[in-house]
């Protein structure tokens, strides 16, 4: 099946070449980019790497006593294709190299019609703003606790996806069968309607002001056992996801803020699970909340994608490179009717080195705090050493 997937997106990008390309105008600016010289076909390639290390402790190694524990991972290797054809269609094919080949994203875009382009493939789900901001852009080496928490932080099956914006409001709504290809009672796709709208009231001078709202509604059908959250810390491999419950709906909102003046930064998100119990069973709900500052050292700012509502990353304007200070505290909260709630609090002080355009070292230090989560006798609390070596191109 994967064999398929990458033959038939092998195909796709075929047309990118058509038999008559003519002259051709070749750039690069970290990636390769190729375009014919009447302006109908481009072609760009780039691509990305991330290597992670993590040394944690506590309740993130409960099973070996709390001893301090050391990992390493290739987190993402990436190769990113993306073109153009004619004036009006875009596609998009990115695959992930580790393990195995796997394709992260793939689709074509229509941008001819006036109301909203529309995208058909895989890719986000149009959820949150941390989540939708790229890899390579996040302040942190690892998102906020709840996109890394439920289904809506993973790359779609399909969907289908209208965007739009228009002055200084966007908006993004869709159609989507969710990561790992469920399915409703009857066998056939579950599809889950997913939508955000935000805008930037100010933005302009180096200030802006974001604000959005997204919902989504999971869509069950049938009865299904699903955790409140199941966090992955410092890759430790679910040390702290929460409890289960048996439910019949799964809806979710969420609120986003950011704020940016030249260098500084201010972005926060809140996000609300409401979890119907099966059967008569308890009701459960999630709620999040998280606030993240940076100020970078070295003047630059962020950058902002007003057409798609995310922070960009920071690209260094001196021989140097920039220097970027990072704080973030985190908290998720998961209550069930009759139970004891379940917490996570997590607090990050972090610093970002940018050498160049291509190139992020990051520092993370973290401390963790649990309650309810880990049994009786077992750590509660972590303390976690994360860095990340980038290249991006």
């Amino acid at each position: 099946m994967k064999n398929t997937k990458v033959i038939v997106g092998s195909l796709v990008l075929a047309a990118l070449a058509p038999p008559a390309l003519g002259a051709a105008d070749v750039a690069s600016r970290g990636g390769i980019e190729v375009a014919s010289d009447d302006g109908v076909y481009n072609f760009k390639l780039g691509g990305r790497i991330m290597w992670d290390t993590d040394t944690f402790d506590g309740a993130l190694n409960r099973g070996n006593d709390g001893e301090t524990r050391f990992n390493s991972d290739l987190r993402r290797a990436r190769l990113e294709m993306s073109g153009s054809l004619y004036e009006d269609w875009e596609l998009v094919f990115d695959v992930n190299f580790q393990d195995e080949a796997e394709i992260h994203a793939a689709g074509i875009t229509y941008t001819g019609w006036n109301v909203a382009d529309i995208f058909v493939g895989r890719n986000k789900e149009p959820f949150g703003l941390e989540e939708l901001t790229s890899s390579k852009a996040i302040s942190t080496i690892e998102r906020n606790y709840f996109t890394e928490a439920t289904d809506t932080d993973g790359q779609t099956h399909f969907g289908v996806r209208l965007d739009g914006y228009t002055g200084r409001v966007g908006w993004s709504v869709g159609l989507f069968n969710p990561s790992g290809n469920p399915r409703n009672e009857d066998g056939g796709d579950r599809l889950a309607p997913t939508g955000r709208i935000f805008g930037a009231p100010i933005n302009e001078n180096g200030r802006v002001l974001h604000l959005g709202a997204a919902y989504s509604d999971r869509n069950l059908d049938a009865p299904e056992l699903a955790r409140g959250f199941g966090l992955d810390i410092a890759e430790a491999g679910g040390q702290l996801d929460s409890s289960s419950i048996l439910i019949d709906e799964d809806r979710q909102w969420g609120l986003e803020g950011l704020y940016m003046d030249g260098p500084f930064s201010l972005q926060g998100e809140m996000f609300n699970r409401d979890m119907r119990g099966a059967g008569g069973g308890p009701d459960g709900e999630v709620n999040h909340q998280y606030l993240l500052a940076t100020w970078t050292l070295t003047g630059e700012s962020r950058g902002y994608k007003a057409e798609q509502g995310i922070p960009d990353m920071v690209k260094p304007s001196g021989a140097r490179g920039a220097v970027e200070l990072v704080a973030k505290v985190d908290r998720i909260r998961f209550e069930v009717d009759g139970q004891a709630d379940q917490d996570v609090n997590g607090y990050l002080v972090g610093a970002n080195w940018y050498p160049n355009r291509n190139v992020k070292l990051m520092l993370n230090l973290i401390r963790v705090n649990s309650d309810g989560v880990a049994g009786a006798g077992e750590d509660d609390d972590a303390t976690v050493i994360s860095t990340r070596l980038q290249v991006a191109f």
